[in-house]
């Protein structure tokens, strides 16, 4: 024997730093991983980003999440939802520019899907615009799905019956709000066997042109476009259209409904409003856009909250 056999304190496989080593690694990839893979397949819009960059439609605003679902806008309201409503209205002045000092002006309300708020931003405009001194009528033009009746109480009878009985008086069907001076409704009224022949009946122009001498804002609120025609058929007694998109709900791809909708001039004086996002306080003054230009400013108005992604890599 030349030398004596010698050993080391530690082992020499496995090496025990590498293996402390790459379980570190591990346990900070895989987690990244995880969330990464899971925003890749995600596929529901979430900010005014995501329809930004797949549609040219004009962007009007966003409107967060509401502390109640059946929240009504009055005088002494100062949630977020109320004061993102408020430069919403600021605006869609912008976008009415082009109606004649002292015509009345409509504003219709649609939407891809069901389900995504249009009744709800529809009720809060008209709530909004008549808190400041006009006269403001609410009409239910969605006739096979009503739901301006779980904000508000109205009767049962409304714009159907109106169309479908002969010498009908318009006014006998509308109906003074509560606590509003200068907020009626015209309620959606019995859904018909035939919704798409009522609207193509006469007295559809001859209603409008009634309300327009007796209000100064027409809200509509109008059936999904991607499910019936009914919105079309009305389409050319409106002088804007507000199209609403859920964050969260609605998937990206249907984008291409509304900016088909845009490009072919169906839905006349076209923009788009993102509602039910997830804002943060701030504080200061806070912005909307108009329709390619102006802005409307409010005190108090939150931002989005950014995303992992744009906090991570501090994306703009």
């Amino acid at each position: 024997m030349i030398d004596s056999a010698k050993a080391q304190s530690s082992p020499i496989s496995p090496n025990r730093n590498v293996i402390i080593l790459i379980g570190l690694f591990l346990g900070l990839l895989i987690p990244f991983l995880i969330i990464f893979i899971r925003d890749l397949l995600d596929t529901k819009v979430k900010t005014r980003q995501d329809i930004e960059e797949r549609i040219s439609v004009p962007f009007l605003g966003d409107i967060p999440k509401s502390e109640t679902e059946d929240e009504l806008i009055n005088a002494s309201s100062r949630s977020s939802s109320a004061e993102a409503i408020r430069i919403v209205r600021t605006n869609l002045e912008f976008m009415l520019t082009n109606v004649p000092e002292g015509q009345a002006k409509s504003i219709f309300i649609t939407s891809t899907l069901p389900k995504e708020g249009k009744t709800f931003v529809a009720i809060n405009l008209a709530s909004t615009i008549a808190l400041s001194g006009k006269k403001v009528i609410l009409v239910g033009l969605d006739i096979r799905n009503p739901k301006i009746d779980k904000y508000l109480t109205i009767p049962s009878k409304g714009l159907t019956n109106y169309l479908a009985k002969p010498n009908e008086n318009l006014e006998d069907y509308i109906v003074k709000i509560e606590n509003f001076d200068n907020l009626f409704v015209l309620p959606s009224g019995v859904i018909p066997p035939n919704p798409a022949d009522l609207l193509l009946s006469n007295k559809i122009g001859e209603m409008f042109i009634e309300l327009k001498n007796k209000y100064d804002y027409v809200i509509v609120d109008t059936a999904p476009v991607s499910l019936v025609t009914d919105t079309l058929l009305v389409a050319k007694y409106a002088d804007v259209f507000v199209y609403i998109v859920r964050a969260n709900y609605m998937d990206k791809r249907l984008l291409k409904i509304a900016d088909t909708f845009y490009q072919e001039g169906k839905l006349p004086n076209m923009s788009i409003l993102l509602n039910d996002t997830v804002w943060r306080k701030t504080y200061g003054y806070g912005y909307g856009y108009g329709y390619g230009y102006g802005y409307g400013y409010g005190y108090g108005v939150e931002e989005e909250k950014p995303s992992w992604k744009d906090k991570l890599f501090k994306k703009k």
